[in-house]
C-alpha cells in the first residue's frame, strides 16, 4: 500500500452491511446501534452506505446486448482451447522431473562432501570404569559382576 491510501476500518467491517440487511443476532445489533449512536463517523459510514445502497438498487434492470451469452458459449475460429487434464499431465511431468533431477544432485553432494566414516573402537575400558563407579554409588552387587563378564572372551 502506498504511504497516502490508508486501510479503513469502519469501511472494511463487514458488520456495518449486515446490519443495513437486518443479518445481526440481537446483541450484536444493540452493540451496532449504540456504536452509531455514540460515534458521529460510524453514523456518517453508516448513512452513507445505506444510501449508496439505495441508489444502486434503485438502478433500472439491464439486458446484455443480444447475442452475449451465446457468445460466451461458443468457441470463436482461432481461439486456442487448452487440455486442462494434459496441460496437468505435463506439469506433474516436468514436476517430478525437477525433482528427480534434485535428488541426484542432493545424493551426489552428499557423497561428495560428506567426509568417508573412520572406524574406531570403543573406549570399553572407560565404559567399564564408569559402570563400576555407578555399581559402586549404588551398592547392588549383582550388577558389579557385569565388567567380569566384559573382559571375559567367551567363544574362543
Amino acid at each position: 500500500m502506498n504511504e497516502d491510501q490508508t486501510s479503513d476500518p469502519i469501511a472494511d467491517d463487514a458488520r456495518l452491511s449486515a446490519w443495513l440487511d437486518g443479518e445481526l443476532d440481537p446483541s450484536e445489533r444493540t452493540t451496532m446501534d449504540e456504536l452509531y449512536a455514540t460515534d458521529a463517523e460510524w453514523a456518517r459510514a453508516r448513512d452513507h452506505t445505506a444510501s449508496v445502497r439505495d441508489i444502486v438498487r434503485a438502478l433500472p434492470d439491464v439486458e446484455p446486448p443480444e447475442g452475449f451469452l451465446e457468445s460466451l458459449l461458443t468457441i470463436e475460429e482461432g481461439a486456442t482451447v487448452t487440455d486442462l487434464e494434459a496441460a496437468r499431465a505435463r506439469r506433474n511431468r516436468r514436476s517430478t522431473g525437477v525433482v528427480a533431477v534434485l535428488a541426484v544432485a542432493a545424493a551426489l553432494l552428499i557423497a561428495i562432501v560428506v567426509p568417508n566414516v573412520t572406524r574406531s573402537r570403543p573406549a570399553l575400558a572407560t565404559d567399564v570404569r564408569v559402570h563400576q563407579a555407578g555399581v559402586a554409588a549404588s551398592g547392588d552387587p549383582v550388577s558389579g559382576l557385569a565388567p567380569l563378564g566384559a573382559s571375559m572372551r567367551l567363544g574362543r
